[in-house]
């Protein structure tokens, strides 16, 4: 199954884990939000980005001083006191700083171009397009972070993953009126799973709201958009060359040799200091997301099958792994590199 010819690349029980030293909102982790006041109140839509916690507090500043409209997420964590014994409060960013702002996409981007170079608004993995979240299911959501934020845990499995046999319900009323969701018991709790800007999100103590049915058009969450059309640079489509839809164990078998190949090929090139460090987390990042795009749809209904492809999957996982723990890394391009992988982390990690 590999392309004619050569080429160069040179030219539900929850249980998120998360990397070493970093906070992902838990039911023991206590979590509160940051919302700053809004100069444009007339942006009806969100979007948001991952930054490592320790870049966080320094452009907190630069958006303020800009009069950006912004919302960081935080996690709560105590500690005790080796001393005097008694309890410490410190706050941290959660998920590796999450950040949404309020505004159009094209003019966040436009500013962070601006400002902050290399650093991008996330994609809704679903879509293949710049998360937006609608002002309306933003403010029940920074709300509740601001006076319950234990009721709020971010899941790994996509949201359509919540789907399948259940009806999707609207809250009429109340301070979560207008959420729509899937009501689910996670850990003997009843709860509300939604999806924020692709992320699945679920919000716990819900019991005595009031609902109604939403209405489904012909095509469910799990099946639109499942082949999206995505703008390739020059190397990913040389990348995307060697993933196929599969429909047999040979297929199976054949694509996992393509993922096997990829990975040796990027540890090749990186022994004979032909890639970057920077050019072999790009691959690497994007072998996952194309595994995504091709094999997530149907892993609920044959994950056995599909096993040796995610298998190959986790092994580039450990390169960009071992990447970030190279030497030679800069403190700045390893900040970055752990965000990253943070997100592919809570977006894909169920595959895996």
């Amino acid at each position: 199954m590999k392309p004619d010819g050569t080429s160069s690349f040179s030219a539900a029980d929850e249980n998120p884990v998360s990397p070493e030293g970093t906070q992902v909102t838990e039911q023991d982790v206590r979590a509160r939000s940051e919302v700053k006041k809004c100069r444009r109140p007339s942006e009806t839509t969100w979007s948001y980005l991952f930054l490592h916690h320790r870049k966080v507090k320094a452009m907190e500043e630069q958006f303020a001083k800009d009069g950006m409209t912004y919302f960081v997420h935080k996690t709560v964590r105590y500690f005790k006191r080796t001393a005097m014994a008694k309890v410490q409060r410190k706050e941290l960013p959660s998920v590796s700083g999450l950040v949404f702002f309020q505004g159009l996409p094209k003019d966040i981007q436009a500013y962070l171009d601006r400002n902050f170079p290399n650093v991008h608004l996330c994609k809704n993995c679903s879509t293949g397009r710049v998360a937006v979240i609608s002002d309306s299911q933003m403010r029940p959501f920074m709300r509740i972070n601001q006076t319950e934020p234990e009721r709020i845990r971010f899941l790994l499995k996509p949201f359509h993953y919540y789907a399948r046999n259940r009806i999707l319900l609207r809250i009429t009323g109340g301070e979560l009126a207008g959420l729509e969701g899937y009501i689910i018991r996670i850990d003997r709790d009843r709860r509300l799973v939604m999806d924020v800007g692709g992320m699945s999100v679920a919000i716990s103590g819900i019991h005595a709201e009031h609902f109604e049915e939403v209405g489904q058009d012909n095509t469910s969450p799990a099946d639109e958009n499942i082949f999206y059309q995505r703008n390739l640079h020059e190397r990913q489509v040389l990348i995307d060359r060697y993933f196929h839809p599969v429909k047999t164990d040979k297929d199976v078998a054949e694509q996992a040799e393509n993922i096997d190949y990829l990975r040796k090929y990027v540890l090749d090139e990186l022994s004979r200091n032909r890639f970057t460090l920077n050019a072999a987390w790009s691959i690497c990042s994007f072998i996952i997301e194309e595994i995504n795009y091709y094999y997530a749809p149907f892993i609920e209904q044959f994950k056995e099958n599909l096993d040796p492809i995610m298998s190959e999957g986790g092994k580039v996982i450990q390169v960009m792994d071992s990447i970030l723990s190279n030497p030679a890394l800069d403190n700045d391009a390893k900040d970055r590199f752990q965000s990253e992988l943070e997100k592919l982390t809570l977006d894909y990690d169920y595959l895996f």
